[in-house]
């Protein structure tokens, strides 16, 4: 059974609240990060690399599924990083177009919510073309709820608390052909529940129990000293799917934890002690806004662990510490599991080899892997590979683009899977394309300071892991 699950930027664009403000170590959880040590630790190494095919159009931060080889896309944004103010997310640039890629005929179709077969009331393309909903296949069905974006009918912002199913063959056809419409496609349903952007949501068994893992309730419109409701939580729920019906109900969870006052992250799947469960890495805001440094391991039954941050044996994650595009392997042999976490915004950086701090969060290019071992002790590497040299030739012209933020991650079609898509290492003897990085946004500068400098990107990357003998 297929599981795809997710939030892109995971709500970046939410996230970056204060990026053109510095902010102290002392905002910060912890005061330091864990040295982040060289990938010749490593059983392995990576390239990134360019794929002679691109999208007809930037798009980052919306919700993705798959169906017989082909990638589908919808909702999200088509420019870049936000601005504050009175028009902060234009509706215009919202993306109300769904996509379907098809990487190996390297072709794309698309077709707008608002075609005339699409079926969709003016409410559903809202609900469909927001920024950073939480998603999560299960099969043929992507599941989709929250995000953030405008209501058309009353011009206010907010995040919404819909639950949309889409059944992709039958969407696929329509995006394709135009047969059918958007509408006979989707069912759903509306739970406050649901009301989140910046978090993840996973799925985890045929009888749709779930998690939605933190984010926030933001409501109006984005300014600087704007704020929303975090959910600090894992929130466990229930859905009930007939097919032709939808609804939502609340299971037990935890109650809210101070420590969990996260969004705009990168959740990702491992296996922890032969059991699937997810970890939470890093993530924004703290009360005095700073980054989140100790991860939070999370079982199926919504429990959550962290170590204590005043430790000095804890790990405290440096880089790559916004939501990102990920791959997740695990070495059945070593009981391993590695995290690649592909470029994005960071709180660190290296520079000519030395390790450097910056409280307005800049765009990296570079690549760590989060080692979780079989003890659950973490540890994080820099890798040597980065994101190809691409020069701007927009805005900023011969800038390199950094990449990664925001960005659709997919497993190659034909890559050794054990459970959540997280691929098996051991199966790996040579070098081995696992995957693609599709979209997200392409920044011009580390440190943007206006909404020129950043865009939707419409590349497409090849990640390719290579074992060391």
């Amino acid at each position: 059974m297929m599981t795809k699950c997710g939030s892109v930027l995971h709500s970046i664009l939410m996230g970056l609240l204060l990026l053109s403000v510095s902010v102290s170590e002392g905002a910060n959880q912890t005061p330091d990060t864990t040295p982040i040590l060289s990938e010749d630790l490593l059983p392995f190494t990576i390239a990134i690399e360019e794929v002679p095919y691109q999208l007809p159009s930037g798009i980052h931060s919306g919700a993705s599924g798959t169906y017989r080889n082909q990638w589908v896309i919808i909702t999200g944004r088509t420019n870049g990083m936000h601005s504050f103010g009175a028009d902060p997310f234009p509706p215009s640039q919202q993306n109300t177009d769904a996509y379907v890629i098809d990487l190996e005929k390297q072709v794309t179709y698309s077709r707008s919510l608002a075609d005339s077969s699409s079926g969709l009331t003016q409410q559903q393309i809202d609900q469909l073309s927001v920024t950073s909903p939480e998603y999560c296949q299960r099969g043929k069905t992507l599941y989709i709820c929250g995000g953030y974006g405008v209501d058309t009918a009353t011009n206010q912002f907010g995040t919404k608390q819909t639950l949309t199913a889409i059944d992709l063959p039958k969407f696929i056809k329509w995006v394709k052909t135009g047969k059918g419409s958007a509408a006979a496609a989707i069912r759903q349903t509306s739970h406050p529940w649901m009301q989140v952007t910046g978090g993840y949501m996973a799925i985890y068994n045929n009888h749709l129990q779930g998690m939605l893992i933190f984010g926030q309730n933001f409501d109006g419109v984005y300014t600087p000293a704007s704020n929303g409701q975090y959910t600090q939580q894992v929130r466990n729920f229930q859905i009930i799917d007939t097919g032709k019906t939808l609804s939502v109900q609340e299971r037990k969870s935890e109650a809210p934890n101070d420590p969990y006052r996260r969004r705009d992250l990168n959740v990702v799947p491992i296996i922890k002690r032969g059991k699937p469960g997810y970890v939470a890495l890093s993530g924004v805001f703290t009360t005095s806004v700073g980054i989140w440094t100790v991860p939070v391991t999370i079982s199926l039954d919504g429990s959550t662990k962290m170590a204590n941050p005043n430790s000095q044996n804890t790990f405290k994650q440096g880089m790559n510490n916004y939501v990102s595009a990920t791959a997740q392997l695990y070495s059945k042999s070593d009981k391993t599991n590695y995290v690649i976490q592909l470029g994005g915004i960071s709180y660190g950086y290296f520079d000519n080899g030395t390790f450097i701090t910056d409280g307005q969060f800049p765009f990296i290019n570079q690549v760590t892997t989060i080692k979780i071992d079989k003890h659950c002790q973490f540890s994080q590497y820099l890798l040597n590979a980065e994101y190809p040299v691409i020069l701007s030739q927009g805005s900023n012209p011969g800038n390199r683009l950094i990449f990664g933020a925001g960005a659709f991650y997919f497993n190659q079609d034909n890559a050794s899977e054990l459970i959540n898509q997280i691929i098996d290492f051991d199966k790996i003897t040579n070098a081995t394309t696992i995957g693609y990085i599709l979209g997200g946004i392409m920044s011009t500068v580390p440190n943007t300071s206006s909404k020129s400098d950043s865009t939707a990107s419409p590349y497409i990357f090849r990640l390719v892991v290579i074992p060391k003998e």
